[in-house]
């Protein structure tokens, strides 16, 4: 049985988490920690939960007001799980062959959300769409576009669990992530108004990612989502990854038509669980 510990880590700790987290990734074909997850390694505003086998970093648990996320070896997972969940509890399993999958359904956890990935190659890219009358594309200046693009965001995701709710520290830790590149984060405004955004993300292993697309509420209908789509992926082959994954939700079927009709099909399905 692994030692558990709560309460910060410290840098070696976190340094160990992120290996580990790797290390599932390639067993199991999925991050088992989200991106969120991984920026909050060093925060005090989430609760921290570590195993230890042998005196090495077997399991992790991360939880906030509403939800959790584990990456554990399989000797880990059960006392983890133990240590976290409680009723009303929201957790989630990354990926069709997560670990985690048949201890949730052993526990009787029910399914409450589904996060779909889709994937579609970049040997081939339509052209761009025309954009509507005296709008303009141009790339994301860091420091400059933070409070437009935290207002549009948060007015384009009003009603999403996560996404809707970043603040100026959840964009900044992206901004200082190896991966980020403001060429690949496009914004749509006229007349200096921003409509919306193509956030796009290389991974290390070289496949593109639309990391986050949103449009304003009053710039709906303006075909904007699939102009700034295309131009992002067109961006990404350009870079020369060979494909591109998203993720979407279940209960959103105007954006699933959306990447549908662009090329995207079914890869893998991220799942969140509830405590009942």
């Amino acid at each position: 049985m692994p030692d558990l510990a709560t309460g910060p880590l410290d840098a070696d700790t976190r340094a160990a988490v992120v290996r580990l987290a790797g290390r599932i990734e390639a067993e199991d074909g999925a991050p088992p920690l989200s991106d969120q997850t991984l920026t909050h390694l060093g925060s005090d505003d989430v609760q921290h939960v570590t195993a230890r086998s042998a005196g090495t970093v077997a399991g992790y648990a991360q939880r906030g007001d509403e939800g959790a996320e584990i990456a554990a070896e399989p000797s880990a997972v059960d006392d983890l799980l133990d240590a976290v969940l409680a009723p009303g509890l929201l957790i989630w399993s990354h990926g069709r062959r997560s670990r985690l999958v048949a201890a949730l359904e052993k526990r009787d956890l029910q399914r409450a959300r589904e996060l779909h990935q889709l994937r579609r190659p970049l040997d081939t890219v339509p052209e761009d769409p025309p954009l509507a009358d005296r709008i303009e594309v141009r790339a994301f200046r860091p420091g400059a576009d933070h409070a437009a693009w935290l207002a549009v965001n948060a007015a384009a995701f009003a009603s999403h669990p996560e996404q809707g709710s970043w603040t100026e520290a959840d964009l900044q830790a992206r901004i200082d992530e190896p991966w980020f590149d403001a060429a690949g984060f496009l914004l749509a405004e006229r007349d200096g108004e921003l409509l919306g955004y193509h956030w796009t993300k290389v991974h290390p292993d070289g496949v593109g990612e639309v990391y986050v697309l949103g449009i304003a509420p009053a710039a709906q209908g303006l075909g904007l989502g699939k102009a700034l789509l295309i131009r992002g992926l067109r961006h990404l082959s350009d870079r020369g990854c060979p494909d591109v994954l998203l993720y979407v939700d279940g209960d959103n079927p105007a954006a699933i038509g959306l990447y549908e009709r662009a090329g995207f099909t079914s890869y893998d399905l991220d799942v969140q669980w509830r405590v009942s």
